[in-house]
């Protein structure tokens, strides 16, 4: 078994010698998957696009994000560590918007679900404190 497991080609020697791929290959490499979202990404993806379109939120002035008088009651700490998170939700936003806007992806598909459970996760940080953000 030793023998079985010393042949076997490591991860560092799998990336540092990777199996050449076509201009093709690549190209679907990096196509987003078909596939179907849940109503609670789908409805979210529609309700920060009515944000964005509307302009009550706007990614170049993450203040836009907040539920004003909620912010204005955090304690030092939990504003500071708000304004950090912005900055990341700021930037996750954006790629959601854009990529559920854009005709070359699909409007639903596990990657775009994907991005949307990581914002959910940085927002659920904070939220856990005060419902502090209007998405």
């Amino acid at each position: 078994m030793y023998d079985t497991l010393m042949a076997m080609p490591t991860f560092a020697s799998s990336m540092a010698n990777p199996a050449p791929l076509s201009e093709e290959e690549q190209k679907k490499a990096g196509t987003p998957m078909g596939g179907d979202m849940d109503d609670e990404h789908k409805n979210f993806c529609q309700a920060i696009t009515k944000l964005f379109e509307s302009g009550a939120i706007d990614v170049t002035k993450p203040e836009t994000f907040l539920n004003k008088d909620v912010y204005d009651g955090l304690s030092p700490e939990w504003k500071s560590k708000t304004d950090l998170a912005m900055l990341n939700i700021a930037t996750l936003l954006e790629h959601i918007y854009g990529f559920y806007k854009s005709k070359q992806t699909p409007d639903a598909c596990p990657q775009l679900a994907n991005m949307i459970d990581q914002l959910w996760e940085m927002k659920q940080r904070i939220e856990s404190h005060a419902d502090v953000f209007k998405f």
